[in-house]
């Protein structure tokens, strides 16, 4: 006789993925809070190499950031807002912005219309521009299994 068991996997237990397409280029995971159906994402950005870091711009709204939850949405376009440190509001790109070497930067996202059931983000794509680095939107960050904490 055999038994056989079924084993639940939540974003929980599989592992926080970043990749940045550049070994200088370092990204943490500060915190993915929700109230309601936003949902705030702060990344810790820092630049690791020898030199300053100018010119650098991220993309959330058209033709910029794209989010899949963990139940199959996707958000894009109108739902993702981003700012950069202490600008006043969320938009749908950053103006030009420098990373100093080992300064963290913060960089927040916020998510709209995300489903109250969801319980990550199983993958952001993020287009950083930088000429330094040689990053553009055909190489864009991803992060994968991001777990949303809801109080």
């Amino acid at each position: 006789m055999f038994a056989f068991g079924f084993q639940n996997v939540s974003a929980q237990d599989a592992p926080l993925k970043i990749v940045t397409n550049h070994p200088d280029f370092n990204i943490k995971v500060k915190r993915c809070a929700a109230s309601g159906k936003t949902v705030i994402l702060d990344l810790i950005l820092t630049n690791e190499g020898v030199n300053d870091v100018e010119g650098v711009r991220a993309h959330a709204g058209p033709w910029g950031a794209e989010i899949y939850d963990d139940e199959g949405n996707v958000y894009s376009g109108g739902d993702i807002r981003i700012k950069v440190a202490n600008m006043k509001n969320y938009d749908t790109y950053c103006a030009d912005f420098n990373i100093p070497t080992d300064v963290p930067i913060r960089l927040s996202l916020q998510i709209n219309n995300v489903s109250n059931s969801a319980e990550s983000l199983a993958r952001l794509k993020l287009p950083i521009n930088c000429s330094n680095w040689g990053l553009n939107s055909d190489k864009p960050v991803r992060i994968s299994n991001i777990p949303i904490s809801r109080k």
